[in-house]
Order: structure tokens, then C-alpha cells, then sequence
């Protein structure tokens, strides 16, 4: 009899542990491991998720980084990377907590506002590895339900598990909630304030590791982060990379689900075979084309505008139309000296994050505005840059062509370095039907004037002559 109940005992203890090493086998921790000379890190062991829909990195063959934050609660240095992303016109991705939602409201709409996308972090912050679709629904609705309450606004439906804690299971029930996961290809130990890293060391750190495709991972209440991230951003810009959008890195990982890459740069040759994007005219020969954009500015396009007269040159310029607005009699003078005008949204958007109907907005705006005082145009510049499939259909539709810049000659006028790198920038990398990238609307000093008095007599010396951007694509 003892015996039957010591079997009977044990095979229900045995029962009871069968689930959960079950369970505990699923459940797994990401990673990554990182390689050498700015190679893409193997994630997951090459654990292959994208039936799952996970994001975790971009394209082996595209410069970008995907710039993502985990933010549970606001201790100063949340605004201050905001400050730092608007300085460098970079969109992010913020995960985020009730908490900070609650408690700072008005800079959560900052970052819906500003172009970042808001994704959702858990109600909770549990690991999601043991949750029953259930619970992880209503973790996911409970958050939800918290933004759209504070902001008026819905949460976007890119997920981050905490602590990057999940299972197999999890990921399918996020996948059939219509949530995206999203991992990230590089992080380091940045969250613990009590443990912060040395400035140098974790800049150091994060900038050997950049990568094709970069899904950067970083908590925006580190002091160190606070401290770094303008010289990181700026470091990478220099390494030739751009940031990107989740919605970019989510279109990339889609196309290869069928084993067809559309990284962003193909997808910019297939509008530019089209004739809708331009970035320079190499059919043009020795004809180059100046651009201004952000202005008018009431002091710094006078004097650009006084220079270009001085030695006879047409530009265009790309002007922000709530600055037309601000200034009409600069803007009016521009079209008046028989200067070129485009358009760059009303409130310097970020194109790649509107909907179809609010880019026209942006753009129909800054046109009636132009139109007031005799300009007609029929070019327009994405503030940074930016775009997406939906961007560019919505241009092409409204009569617009898309503008960019040539390859290496976005000036960086607007950071204010010295005006000996930006006159460097041009006479290096300046060849036939370049479009090159200035700014007559300068937070600091400019160097672009003092540039400009060097760079026009010395491309005139080369043998370029300067034209308007519509001139140069006709050629």
C-alpha cells in the first residue's frame, strides 16, 4: 500500500515538472555576437524568426542604423535625446512603460510629433516568455489603452519584450495579435544609473561596433547616453550611414521573405529610373547646381542671396514653408532675383513617418504660400532626406520631382563646422551634374557665406558653370 502511494506521489510530482521544463526549454534570451571591422553580428546564433515576424537587423548592403530606445520613465535625460535626435533630424523608436506615459504626457506627444514612432514595452514589464496568448494580450491592450487615453492618439503595433526575455510561443502569439517584434543587432550595458559607463569607453564601444543594417539598442535615461549620443550620431553621419525608420526595416524584411532584396538604395534606382528622384545629372557635364534648404532666413538668405549676385549664379532654393510665413519679404526677394524655388513641407517633416494625406498637407501648405508671391514649383526636397514608397508615389502624384543630393556632398553647413571642411567637402567630391546641399537657415554661426566666396570662383576656375536644379536634370 505504501508503495502504491509513493508511485502515485511521484508520478504526480513528475506531471507537475513536465510543463514547465517544457516551458523553461522554450523560454530564451537574445543576443548577438559581435564581429570585426564593422561586419554585421550574428544574431540568435542565426536562429532563423522571420516566420514570426521579427525585426532584429537591416540589410547587409545598406548604410543605415535603426536608432531604438527603451523608455520606462523620465529622469531628464529622455528630453535630452530627443533634443539630440531633432538636432540631427533622426527618427527613433521609443518602447515604452506606463509610467512615463502617465507622467510625461506632453513629451510622449513630443515624440509622436517629432516623427519618433512609440511602441509598446509591456503594461508590466514581465517577461512575456511564460504568458498564455491571453495574458499577453492583455498586457499588450492594458498599454494600449493607457496612450490612447493620455495622447488621444493609437500606439503603434511594434513590440520590444523586456529584458529581451521571450519563447517561441510568444512570438507567435504577438504575430497573430498584429504586433511586430523588434530585437536589435547591437546594445551594451547602458540601463543600471548607478552603474553608468565611462563617456569614452561606451562611446567608443558603440561606434566599433556600427553596422550595415544596425539595430542600435539604447535606454535614454542613461546619463552617459545623454552625454555621447550627439557625438555618436554625428560620428556615424560621417561613416556615411543615415538612420531609418522601423517601417523602412520592416518593408526590408518583408521583401526578403520571398528572397528578394529591396534594400533602400534600390528602391531609390527604381524611382530615379522612373525620372520621379534625382540626386545629380551625370549627362550634364561640367554643369553643377547649388541648393539652399530650411530658410528663408531674415539675415543669412540675404547675404547668400547678395553673394550668388555678386558672381552672377542661379541656385534653388528649398524653403520650410512656416519660415515663408514668417518671412515673405526674404522669400518674396529670392524668387524676385530669378533664383529657382522648391518645396520642403511646412514644418520641416519627417516625410518617411506621414500618412499620404498629411504629406500633402505638409506640402500644399507650403505651396498656396509660395504661389501668394510668384513662385511655381515643381521640386521638392524631404527634410533629411527622408523617404519611403509611400513618400515618393505621393510626390510623383501631386507633380512634384523628388530631390535629393549627390553622394558626399551634403555640406553639413547646418552643424556649423568650420568653413574650410564644408568648402573641403565640395572641391573633393564636386564631379559632373553634382547637386549640392547647403542651408540658408542656420541654428549657430554659418560657415556657408564664407564658403561660398571660396567655392564659386574656384568650381567657375574648374570649368563648372552653375545652373538651377531644373536645368540640370533636363540636360
Amino acid at each position: 500500500m505504501l508503495k502504491k502511494r509513493f508511485l502515485s506521489a511521484l508520478i504526480a510530482v513528475l506531471l507537475c515538472l513536465v510543463p514547465f521544463s517544457v516551458f523553461a526549454d522554450n523560454a530564451k534570451n537574445w543576443y548577438f555576437k559581435s564581429a570585426k571591422d564593422h561586419a554585421q553580428p550574428k544574431v540568435m546564433g542565426g536562429m532563423d524568426l522571420s516566420s514570426h515576424n521579427v525585426l532584429s537587423i537591416g540589410s547587409p548592403n545598406d548604410k543605415v542604423v535603426y536608432l531604438t530606445f527603451d523608455a520606462g520613465y523620465e529622469n531628464g535625460n529622455v528630453e535630452k535625446t530627443l533634443d539630440v535626435l531633432k538636432k540631427h533630424d533622426a527618427c527613433g523608436a521609443f518602447f515604452v512603460l506606463p509610467a512615463i506615459i502617465k507622467s510625461n504626457t506632453e513629451l510622449i506627444k513630443r515624440m509622436a510629433n517629432e516623427g519618433h514612432t512609440v511602441c509598446n514595452h509591456t503594461y508590466s514589464h514581465k517577461s512575456i516568455a511564460y504568458m498564455s496568448k491571453d495574458k499577453l494580450s492583455e498586457e499588450l491592450k492594458k498599454l494600449e489603452d493607457v496612450y490612447r487615453e493620455y495622447t488621444g492618439q493609437e500606439m503603434t503595433k511594434y513590440f520590444r519584450p523586456p529584458e529581451g526575455s521571450f519563447s517561441v510561443d510568444a512570438l507567435k502569439y504577438l504575430n497573430e495579435l498584429g504586433y511586430t517584434t523588434v530585437f536589435w543587432s547591437f546594445a551594451y550595458a547602458d540601463w543600471d544609473n548607478k552603474a553608468q559607463k565611462d563617456h569614452s569607453w561606451a562611446k567608443k564601444k558603440i561606434l566599433d561596433n556600427v553596422h550595415n543594417g544596425m539595430v542600435l539598442l539604447l535606454h535614454p535615461t542613461s546619463s552617459t547616453n545623454a552625454a555621447i549620443l550627439d557625438d555618436v550620431l554625428t560620428e556615424i553621419e560621417k561613416m556615411g550611414y543615415r538612420f531609418g525608420s522601423l517601417d523602412e526595416l520592416k518593408s526590408y524584411a518583408d521583401s526578403i521573405k520571398g528572397k528578394t532584396e529591396l534594400t533602400a538604395s534600390k528602391l531609390l534606382d527604381e524611382y530615379k529610373e522612373m525620372g520621379i528622384v534625382y540626386t545629380e545629372n551625370e549627362s550634364a557635364k561640367k554643369y553643377v547646381a547649388l541648393t539652399f534648404d530650411d530658410g528663408p532666413h531674415e539675415s543669412l538668405t540675404r547675404e547668400i542671396l547678395d553673394i550668388l549676385d555678386e558672381n552672377d549664379v542661379k541656385a534653388t532654393f528649398f524653403p520650410i514653408g512656416k519660415n515663408v510665413n514668417e518671412h515673405p519679404d526674404v522669400m518674396k526677394a529670392v524668387i524676385d532675383r530669378g533664383h529657382e524655388v522648391g518645396n520642403h513641407t511646412y514644418s520641416h517633416a519627417n516625410v518617411s513617418k506621414l500618412s499620404p494625406d498629411k504629406l500633402r498637407e505638409e506640402i500644399t501648405k507650403t505651396e498656396s504660400l509660395l504661389r501668394e508671391l510668384g513662385a511655381d514649383p515643381t521640386l521638392f526636397r524631404p527634410p533629411g532626406g527622408a523617404y519611403s514608397r509611400s513618400a515618393l508615389d505621393t510626390v510623383d502624384e501631386m507633380g512634384y520631382k523628388y530631390i535629393l543630393w549627390s553622394w558626399r556632398l551634403d555640406t553639413r553647413d547646418w552643424s556649423s563646422p568650420p568653413a574650410d571642411q564644408v568648402i573641403n567637402t565640395v572641391k573633393q567630391n564636386v564631379s559632373d551634374g553634382s547637386i549640392i546641399l547647403f542651408h540658408d537657415y542656420v541654428a549657430k554661426q554659418s560657415p556657408t557665406p564664407s564658403a561660398l566666396r571660396e567655392l564659386i570662383p574656384y568650381l567657375k576656375a574648374e570649368g563648372y558653370t552653375f545652373v538651377t536644379v531644373s536645368e540640370l536634370i533636363a540636360f
